[in-house]
């Protein structure tokens, strides 16, 4: 019976491509202004190509792949599910007012009818469900597309992309907020700040490449000689390096002070350049405590920063302590 139906390739092809053009263009009649009639024709022709090799063999493999294939295609020009599946309803309801006019015998007829409608019941849960597997899998690239762009803006907003230390925006937020804990629990709280002496200059010599790659150098020496549980910030000016050492009192963070400042004068610069041509770094640090010099993190900072500038002032390479606020608050015991 299936010869009845592959018959229809010949005498019914552009009725039948018009309809499932007509069908697949019923939403969106646009989407097919410009198509040519003999890639209708051959879509029609396709599909029913496929129904018969289905029915000769009741193999699906081949017409799953080719569903496969024309889902992908309509998924990729924008069609929805609900439009294309149409066209296969409105395709089968064509072939078979065909085929009992092909077919005279009626038993016939509703043998090739039921195995028709078979087929194209396959054909329709065949699309939907690839259809419906390629929008999931748009769905979670898009998703993934997005996290990852979202992680991308929160590395930016935390994360310094030469030296892998915290932003100095970030280093602000999380200073606030330790400085409210060693107040309220009346902990010892210290900050350390470490700025390269003469970067400018430094960068003028040896440019970007060598600029970045002390800034690299000085990150590591500092992120070995403390405790990972002291935050580590590069802030938005060029070498400033903030250090936060939580439940560490003025002294033992002055000492941590000077092991990072004797560190960093061991460092050469440029960093791949011969023994002889070394040129060791100099640091100005500055070290302050809460609540003594200062009892917010705005205070705090900014009695560090001008102990780091009489430093510099002085000379640089030195660690110098903040001066005693004039309001320091609660002491510590």
């Amino acid at each position: 019976m299936a010869r009845h139906l592959s018959s229809l390739l010949d005498s019914e092809q552009d009725r039948i491509a018009f309809a499932w053009a007509s069908a697949l263009s019923r939403m969106r009649p646009s989407a097919y202004v410009y198509r040519p009639l003999e890639e209708l024709r051959r879509l029609g022709r396709a599909y029913l190509a496929e129904l018969v090799a289905y029915l000769d063999s009741d193999d699906p493999s081949r017409l799953r792949e080719f569903v496969h294939r024309e889902a992908a295609l309509r998924f990729s020009m924008g069609f929805g599910a609900v439009e294309v599946v149409q066209g296969f309803v409105v395709f089968r309801d064509i072939t078979q007012e065909l085929c009992a006019q092909l077919v005279p015998d009626r038993e016939d007829q509703l043998v090739l009818s039921r195995s028709l409608t078979e087929a194209t019941d396959f054909t329709v849960v065949e699309f939907v469900t690839f259809f419906n597997h390629l929008s999931e899998e748009r769905t979670a690239a898009q998703q993934k597309e997005m996290q990852d762009l979202q992680r991308a803006l929160v590395d930016e907003a935390v994360q310094d992309e030469v030296t892998d230390f915290f932003t100095g925006r970030y280093f602000d937020e999380h200073l606030a907020v330790e400085v409210k804990r060693a107040a309220r629990y009346h902990r010892a709280f210290s900050l350390v700040l470490v700025d390269i002496d003469d970067f400018a200059g430094l960068r003028d010599r040896y440019g970007t490449v060598g600029a970045d790659a002390t800034l690299r150098s000085v990150a590591d020496a500092l992120r070995a000689l403390t405790r990972d549980v002291d935050i580590k910030a590069r802030t938005d000016d060029e070498a400033e390096f903030c250090i936060a050492m939580p439940e560490t009192a003025l002294e033992p963070a002055t000492a941590v002070a000077e092991r990072l400042r004797l560190a960093i004068g061991k460092l050469p610069v440029p960093q791949d350049a011969p023994v002889a041509d070394w040129r060791s770094l100099q640091a100005s640090v500055g070290v302050g405590s809460h609540p003594d010099h200062g009892s917010t993190a705005r205070e705090l900072l900014q009695s560090v920063r001008q102990a780091r500038d009489q430093a510099r002032m002085l000379g640089g390479d030195m660690v110098l302590r903040a001066e005693i606020s004039a309001h320091p608050g609660v002491k510590l015991p």
